[in-house]
C-alpha cells in the first residue's frame, strides 16, 4: 500500500470512528450533555467533580457566599472581564430567602413534535423515565440549584407544579431559577427551604414545549449559563460565578466587607469624611485599617493571612 493510499485510509478509519462515536452518544442519551462535554465546558476548574462532570465546589465556600453581597459579587466579576453575569427582574416566593448552589441547566424550545416524538422514544430508551420536564429534576444532587431556559414562556410555560416542586427540594434541599414560569406558588411556598425565581406564576399547564438538552449552556436573560456554575441569587437578582472563580470571590468579598465595616464605623465616629473614604485610600487610611482589622473579633474573620490581603485586592479598582 502506497504512503497517499495509507493516509487516505487512516483518514477513513478516523472520519468513521468519529461518526460511530457521535451515533453512540446520541443512541445512549440524546438530552445528556456528556462528562467530555461539561469538562469542555469547564476547563478552567481543576478541582474535585460530581459524578456527571460538573465542577463541585466546596460547601464551605457555598455557604460563605451566602452571606455577601451581590453587588461585591458582580463588580469583582466585572472587573475579570465577566460582565453579563446578572440578572433581575424576577417573581421570587421568598424574597428574604437566599439560594445558594451550583447549576443543574436544563433547555427548553417550542415544541416541533417530529424531534420532540424522536427524543422523547431515544431517551426513554437510554433510561429515563416519565415526562420530559421531570428529566432534570432526576439528576439533581444535594446543593444543586435547578436552572431551565423556556424562553421567558408563562402561559403554557409551567414548568413546575407542586409536585415536581417537592421532587426537587427532596432531591437538592434547594430551589429552581426559571426562564418561564411554574404553577401551584401558593403551595410551593410552603415547602420549608424551597425558592423558586421565575419569570411568573400561571395556572395552565405545560404545553407546546419540549426538552433539548441537561447540562448544556443555556441564556437566562441576558446570562450565559453554564453547568456547574455557582449561583448567589437575592431579591436584588441572579448572580452566576463561574466555578474557578468562587473561592476568589468569596475571599476578596469577605476582605472588602470588613473594609466596609471600617469606613461606616469611621465615618459615623466623624474620623473621615465621606470624600475622603470612598475613593482611593491614603496611607493613613490604610495604617488606621491595618490597626483596626488586628483587633482579635475582626482577625478572626479574615479569609486569608494578612499578608496575603493585598493579592485578593489588587484587582478591586472600585
Amino acid at each position: 500500500m502506497t504512503k497517499i493510499a495509507k493516509i487516505i485510509l487512516t483518514g477513513l478509519i478516523i472520519q468513521l470512528l468519529t461518526v460511530m462515536a457521535f451515533s453512540q452518544t446520541v443512541q445512549d442519551d440524546p438530552v445528556v450533555a456528556s462528562n467530555d462535554l461539561i469538562h469542555y465546558y469547564t476547563s478552567e476548574w481543576h478541582g474535585e467533580r460530581l459524578p456527571d462532570g460538573r465542577p463541585y465546589v466546596s460547601d464551605d465556600l457555598l455557604q460563605r457566599l451566602e452571606n455577601i453581597k451581590v453587588e461585591d459579587v458582580w463588580q469583582l466579576l466585572n472587573e475579570l472581564g465577566y460582565r453579563n453575569q446578572f440578572e433581575g427582574n424576577w417573581k421570587i416566593i421568598h424574597e428574604n430567602r437566599p439560594m445558594v448552589g451550583r447549576a443543574l441547566t436544563a433547555h427548553f424550545m417550542p415544541l416541533r413534535p417530529n424531534i420532540q416524538e424522536k427524543m422523547f422514544h431515544d431517551g426513554i430508551e437510554a433510561g429515563h423515565i416519565g415526562a420530559m420536564n421531570s428529566w432534570p429534576i432526576d439528576r439533581l444532587q444535594k446543593g444543586d440549584i435547578y436552572v431551565a431556559d423556556n424562553f421567558g414562556k408563562i402561559a403554557q410555560g409551567t414548568l413546575i407544579g407542586d409536585k415536581l416542586g417537592n421532587s426537587i427540594f427532596a432531591r437538592s434541599e434547594n430551589g429552581v431559577i426559571f426562564d418561564g414560569s411554574l404553577r401551584d406558588a401558593e403551595t410551593l411556598a410552603t415547602i420549608d427551604g424551597f425558592n423558586a425565581f421565575t419569570r411568573g406564576w400561571h395556572p395552565s399547564f405545560l404545553e407546546q414545549v419540549m426538552l433539548m438538552g441537561i447540562n448544556v449552556p443555556v441564556r437566562i436573560g441576558g446570562v450565559t449559563v453554564f453547568p456547574g456554575d455557582v449561583i448567589l441569587a437575592k431579591q436584588i437578582g441572579v448572580v452566576f460565578i463561574p466555578p474557578h472563580l468562587v473561592e476568589q470571590v468569596v475571599i476578596t468579598a469577605e476582605i472588602v466587607t470588613l473594609r466596609d465595616e471600617f469606613v461606616h464605623e469611621r465615618v459615623r465616629a466623624g474620623i473621615y469624611t465621606p470624600g475622603q473614604v470612598d475613593s482611593r485610600w491614603t496611607q493613613e487610611i490604610e495604617n488606621d485599617f491595618m490597626n483596626w482589622v488586628q483587633e482579635p473579633d475582626r482577625i478572626a474573620r479574615m479569609p486569608v493571612p494578612i499578608e496575603e490581603m493585598q493579592d485578593y485586592l489588587q484587582q478591586r479598582t472600585w
